[in-house]
């Protein structure tokens, strides 16, 4: 006898009221319940929130005739613990309501390859396994028990399937393998198209439905595939660059160097960083300058208003080292918005900020670059995996953009897709993946993460142009002129020309805030002495490292080479 739990849920759901959507005549949520209970070795409870929202469930599991365990809401672990126990069941199969196309046959055989070798968790939803929408879970009962003593945060016990897959190197777990790769089919239920292509698939084949059939009807239906997958705006990309038409055409000039202040300028307020991280591009210049190094808040106070009177419109606060360490980081954030400047943030993460302070950023993104608790140990040397997952829900509640930085090695991308999909629930905006630079050790050669774009929502994107756009060295043969769009602080207060040039010792800064105004440098001798050396191609292509300027360069040196430009 196996025993299922349905897990299901009426709220907060993106696509309201999904499990009483109808499928051939009956609600969504029958419709499963009814295909599991045609199996005669089943023994099934329902577990559903203890909101008023999910009362409908009791009428449900009545009608249908199987168990209903309530609890919290946000408690899914105690939820499973107690629909366990309710039931007595050693091992139990968890299955999603909004998953109606179930596969039974892999569900059972992973079931009983989870019993005969005595495994704490298994599962077969992954990129070699199930199709998206018809796997399944199976948790040894005494585990999930074990897990539910300790003192497991808010975000770890709502996506504990998750969890357990990133943070489980002492439980014993079954990643069932079925495929070598299989095909990029949604048929997880979140939006009313994933309904429609649900029901086409329910309307058109007989039980057993399973991955086999379905696989089949797509290879006669081809345009099925692609109609319930979702393409989000884009928060990253090369389309930025036509929202400044007038930055643009001053780039696109040939006699003399660009004298409009950047679009945005990119400020480390402090070299002290709480990280150590293997691959750091900036750790070989905070050596050079000292990490201690942090420039005074009344530098940055009249920086900022020197940057809004020229027309600068953003700031964002990075690293060098870690921006949120800095003592008056609150302060510079409120002094930026009393300039008018919006303001973006790039943090590691491991600082749990204000919602006062979350509210002033335009968008936030945390570096990631770890998709489980021991890859971050060893790629940061500190044990933060969950209280970074933790801080990137928590800044969503607040912060309207929030997305992940994600530098791809060949260290971190075990459990990649499981990353992703936990990132979904964060609230999350964007994930953007980016190979490693300066540490050829670490380099992801021939790793394609583009299926990883089939997890995109219209809220969530999954981002992985920079897999090939940022990985060739020498700026693409072409001038540099990007370079203008933006403007490097480090944080003793040198300005460079270049944020990856300035990993050379030999490139010096163009000047420096505590000296002199940021007007003063910009129109200085030495900016534009060096914005003429970077204009040689020969200098690029011998000098620059892998940039994510040179996509911008690419695209000048296109729209300089237009003969024609007053026709489309």
């Amino acid at each position: 006898m196996i025993t299922i739990i349905l897990q299901a849920s009426n709220y907060r759901e993106s696509f309201q009221n999904r499990s009483f959507q109808m499928i051939q005549g009956i609600p969504v949520i029958s419709y499963i319940i009814r295909r599991v209970k045609a199996r005669d070795d089943i023994n099934m409870i329902l577990a559903v929130s203890d909101r008023t929202e999910d009362d409908i469930f009791a009428e449900i599991a009545k009608s249908e005739n199987v168990k209903i365990h309530r609890g919290a809401y946000d408690n899914v672990l105690e939820r499973l613990c107690g629909a366990a126990k309710e039931c007595g069941a050693e091992n139990f199969v968890r299955i999603f309501a909004n998953y109606p196309l179930l596969d039974l046959e892999q569900m059972k055989e992973l079931y009983e390859e989870h019993i005969e070798g005595n495994y704490d968790y298994s599962y077969n939803e992954h990129q070699q396994g199930a199709l998206w929408g018809t796997g399944c879970e199976v948790f040894r009962t005494a585990f999930l028990n074990s897990l539910d003593q300790q003192k497991l945060r808010k975000g770890q016990k709502e996506s504990i399937g998750f969890y357990i897959r990133q943070s489980g190197e002492h439980a014993h777990i079954l990643k069932k393998e079925i495929c070598a790769r299989r095909p990029g089919y949604k048929l997880y239920l979140e939006t009313k198209k994933d309904l429609a292509v649900i029901r086409e698939l329910a309307d058109n084949l007989s039980e057993p439905i399973d991955n086999e059939a379905i696989i089949e009807y797509y290879s006669r239906h081809s345009m099925l595939a692609a109609y319930n997958v979702e393409e989000p705006a884009k928060e990253v990309g090369l389309e930025k660059l036509f929202l400044h038409s007038e930055k643009v055409d001053n780039l696109l000039k040939n006699n003399g160097v660009d004298e409009l202040y950047p679009v945005s300028v990119e400020m480390t307020l402090t070299n002290q960083c709480n990280l150590n991280c293997v691959y750091c591009s900036d750790q070989e210049l905070r050596t050079r300058q000292g990490r201690k190094q942090a420039i005074s808040y009344e530098v940055v106070e009249s920086f900022f208003a020197d940057l809004s009177r020229g027309g600068t419109k953003g700031v964002t606060l990075e690293g060098g080292g870690e921006p949120t360490l800095y003592p008056d980081f609150a302060r510079v954030v409120h002094c930026a918005r009393d300039n008018g400047l919006a303001l973006g943030l790039i943090t590691n993460g491991t600082v749990r900020l204000d919602e006062e302070v979350l509210r002033e950023f335009e968008w936030i993104r945390v570096s990631l670059d770890a998709s489980t608790s021991s890859e971050y140990m060893e790629l940061k040397g500190v044990d933060c995996f969950e209280r970074v997952i933790s801080n990137i829900e928590h800044y969503s509640r607040y912060c309207g953009t929030v997305g992940v930085g994600y530098v791809v090695t060949n260290r971190n991308i075990s459990q990649i897709e499981t990353l992703v999909m936990r990132l979904r629930e964060t609230g999350a905006s964007y994930i953007q993946l980016r190979p490693v630079v300066d540490s050829e050790e670490l380099y992801p050669y021939d790793v394609d993460l583009s299926f990883l774009k089939f997890y995109q929502t219209h809220e969530f994107a999954v981002i992985v142009d920079g897999m090939k756009e940022n990985a060739s060295s020498g700026n693409g043969g072409v001038p540099c002129r990007a370079h203008s769009l933006t403007s490097i602080v480090s944080g003793d207060g040198s300005v460079y020309l270049c944020g990856r040039l300035n990993i050379y010792s030999w490139i010096h800064p163009i000047g420096n805030i505590n000296e002199k105004s940021f007007r003063e440098i910009w129109s200085g001798v030495e900016r534009h002495k060096q914005a003429e050396m970077v204009k040689d191609e020969e200098f690029c292509r011998r000098n620059c490292p892998q940039c994510r300027v040179t996509k911008f360069n690419e695209l000048l040196s296109r729209l300089e080479n237009v003969n024609s430009k007053h026709f489309i």
